[in-house]
C-alpha cells in the first residue's frame, strides 16, 4: 500500500480485510466460486488463484507490479513491463514441503501430496510471465534462484518508518515479540534464560504457548497480545531483542529494535546473519542454548551506542525503499 500511495498507482485486489487510507485508489475485483465446490479441500485457495488468473489487467498501465501468493498468477497484456516483488517462494511446496504431510492419514496425505505437486507445477508455470524480480533480502534473492531458476532485477528491503522508533532508558529486560510458534525458537530462549539473573519478556501468543509456560522459570514473563504502542514502548525500554528466528526472510522486528537504539542477540542465519554487525548493533550465535547463553553474557558486558544502533537501521527506511523503487521503474522507462 506504501509503494501504491508513492507511485501514485491504483492498487487492485480482490478482497480488502484491512482499512486502507482514503488516499490509495483501491479497486476490487471478483470472481465467484461454484457455490458446489465451497466446502472442498483447497477451494478458497484455489478459486483466490483462478481470481487473479482471470482478472482482465487495465490496459492504459505500462508497468504492473504485483506481490503475494496469489496475485503473481496473473497474466498482463505483453506491451507491459511486469514487476514482482517476491517475499519468498512459496514455502510449504518448497524449503518447508518435504514430508509436510508424513503423519496425516494415508488416503488423505495422498490427496494433500497431489495438490502440493499440482501447486508447483502451477508455479513453475507463472514464473516465464515475470519480466523482473524485485525481492526483499538476499536470502530470498537465493531462494529465487534456487526454486525458480531466475536472477533477481533488485533487492529492496521492506519499508519501516525508523524515525517513529524512540530510545529510552534499560529497566533490565531481555524482549521477544512475535508468534509463539516452533518456528520462532523460544523454547530455546527459555532454556537459555531458566535458572539466571535475567528476565526475558514474551510479547505475542500461540499454540505452543501451554508448552513454553510448562518450561518458564519465574523470570520469564508472558505478556500475551499486546498493542503497536506498547511494543514501541517495550522495545525503547529493553535491554536487548532476543531473536532465534529459523532462516528468517527479512525480520522487521530486529528492525525496529536497531530503529529503538537496542542491541539484538540474533541467530546467526536467515537474513538476520545480514542485519546484525557483531558489536556494533548486536551480538551473533550459532544456533543453540549454549550458545545463545553465551551471547547475551557478551551483550551484556559490553556497552553500547544507541546513536550508532541507530544508524544501522537507516538502511532500512521507507524512503530509501521508495527511492529504489521510482529509480527501478524510471531506469525501464
Amino acid at each position: 500500500m506504501q509503494l501504491a500511495s508513492a507511485l501514485d498507482a491504483p492498487l487492485y485486489t480482490e478482497r480488502v480485510g484491512i482499512e486502507v487510507d482514503s488516499s490509495i485508489d483501491v479497486r476490487t475485483f471478483e470472481v465467484g466460486p461454484p457455490a458446489a465446490l465451497d466446502r472442498l479441500p483447497f477451494t478458497e485457495e484455489t478459486n483466490r488463484i483462478l481470481a487473479y488468473e482471470n482478472f482482465e489487467v487495465p490496459a492504459e498501465h505500462d508497468a504492473v507490479i504485483t506481490t503475494g501468493i496469489f496475485a503473481r498468477s496473473i497474466i498482463h497484456h505483453p506491451y507491459q513491463r511486469r514487476y514482482h516483488l517476491l517475499h519468498t517462494p512459496t514455502r510449504w511446496l518448497f524449503d518447508r514441503g518435504t514430508n509436510l504431510y508424513a503423519d496425516g492419514i494415508t488416503p488423505i496425505k495422498w490427496f494433500q501430496r497431489l495438490y502440493q505437486s499440482i501447486r508447483r507445477v502451477h508455479e513453475q508455470s507463472i514464473v516465464p510471465r515475470i519480466d523482473d524480480f524485485v525481492v526483499n533480502s538476499e536470502v530470498i534473492a537465493r531462494r529465487l534462484q534456487t526454486y525458480y531458476r531466475r536472477n533477481s532485477t533488485a533487492i529492496i528491503y521492506p519499508p519501516v518508518e525508523i524515525g517513529t522508533y524512540v530510545n529510552m532508558s534499560r529497566e533490565g529486560f531481555l524482549f521477544h515479540v512475535g508468534r509463539l510458534e516452533t518456528a520462532k525458537g523460544i523454547e530455546s530462549m527459555i532454556e537459555a534464560v531458566n535458572g539466571t539473573d535475567w528476565t526475558l519478556k514474551l510479547a505475542g501468543t500461540g499454540t505452543k504457548e501451554p508448552k513454553l509456560r510448562s518450561k518458564a522459570g519465574e523470570n520469564v514473563e508472558f505478556l500475551g497480545f499486546v498493542s503497536e504502542e506498547r511494543k514501541r514502548e517495550l522495545l525503547a525500554t529493553c535491554d536487548a531483542l532476543l531473536f532465534n528466528a529459523e532462516h528468517e526472510d527479512f525480520g522487521i522486528v530486529p528492525v525496529e529494535a536497531l530503529a529503538s537504539g537496542k542491541p539484538v542477540v540474533a541467530v546467526n542465519e536467515g537474513f538476520t546473519k545480514y542485519q546484525i554487525e557483531e558489536g556494533v548493533n548486536g551480538v551473533l550465535f550459532e544456533r543453540g542454548v549454549k550458545n545463545m547463553r553465551d551471547a547475551i553474557e557478551r551483550m551484556y558486558r559490553q556497552e553500547w551506542s544507541a546513536d550508532q544502533i541507530q544508524q544501522t537501521a537507516e538502511r532500512y527506511s521507507k524512503e530509501r525503499c521508495i527511492n529504489q523503487w521510482q529509480e527501478l521503474l524510471q531506469g525501464e522507462g
